[in-house]
């Protein structure tokens, strides 16, 4: 089981807890600009306090600039203003997205004392090098993608499993305990990738079962080039959730997204007697 920190608290992620919906929606790409980064930040905190407002639990950070050493610099400076911009905002536990080993040191930096996640934590041996001593040095958690140098994301069981033990060994490595790993047993689109979600959730089995690690899956992907994609990604997420799912990245506006999770949380004894989904209730009734 992962644990977060951050001012509203402790949050856990993994079995016996409710499952985790992080907002994918606060990302900035290479479109901005130094004189407009005041305007994107303003947008993203907007962002953030919709989706807590919502019932999510927390939000995750991406900021890519253009490929350049500028482009470098100035995500260096927005990322950890973003970050604590958002968390004076809304309060909520932090997951940060970027490979500017920079901007994630500044940000984490930042955020101290509190326990952050650094996401898109690959296989490939330049992304381990470069991010898992930051998440060793300031004590962070990692999400885990099983992408390696040789075979890319592997389209089978098989293949994840052997990414993801990488991961994990050189996180063991680096002195980042199992408990601090979340892993991401990758959401394709069906509509591209025919079969590729009986992969996923089996990925997500063993994860748990045989890893013993905390799971996510970026679910927003589920619907993708279908109509009423969040029909298709709602389903994606509640067929995911017996397998294994501790967490998700989402997005907010998805149609029943939090009634369902919450009823699907209650119906599994991830919250006992339905304490949070009464309290989401209550709370959508006064409004």
């Amino acid at each position: 089981m992962t644990i977060l920190t951050s001012r509203s608290g402790k949050l856990h992620i993994g079995p016996d807890h409710p499952v985790v919906l992080i907002s994918d929606q606060l990302r900035l790409g290479p479109q901005w600009n130094e004189g407009s980064a005041d305007a994107a930040l303003e947008q993203m905190v907007t962002l953030a306090q919709r989706a807590i407002s919502a019932g999510l639990d927390m939000v995750d950070l991406m900021v890519t600039g253009p490929a350049t050493d500028e482009g470098a610099t100035l995500v260096t400076d927005l990322l950890p203003r973003l970050a604590v911009a958002v968390h004076d905002s809304v309060g909520c536990a932090i997951s940060l997205d970027s490979r500017h080993p920079a901007a994630l040191r500044a940000a984490l930096t930042a955020l101290r004392p509190y326990k952050v996640l650094i996401n898109s934590v690959t296989a490939e041996a330049d992304v381990l090098t470069a991010l898992l001593p930051l998440a060793a040095e300031f004590g962070a958690a990692i999400i885990g993608m099983p992408i390696g140098d040789r075979h890319g994301l592997p389209k089978d069981v098989r293949g994840r499993m052997r990414e993801a033990e990488v991961i994990l060994e050189q996180a063991t490595a680096y002195g980042i305990p199992s408990e601090d790993v979340v892993m991401d047993a990758i959401c394709l689109a069906p509509s591209a990738e025919p079969g590729s979600m009986a992969v996923s959730l089996e990925t997500l089995r063993r994860f748990r079962d045989e890893l013993g690690v905390a799971t996510i899956l970026g679910i927003s992907n589920a619907g993708y080039g279908m109509p009423e994609p969040f029909h298709i990604t709602l389903a994606y997420l509640l067929s995911a959730m017996p397998w294994g799912l501790d967490s998700a990245l989402v997005n907010p506006r998805t149609p029943l997204l939090i009634e369902a999770v919450r009823a699907g949380d209650f119906l599994t004894h991830r919250d006992p007697y339905g304490k949070r989904y009464l309290q989401h209730y209550r709370a959508t009734q006064r409004l």
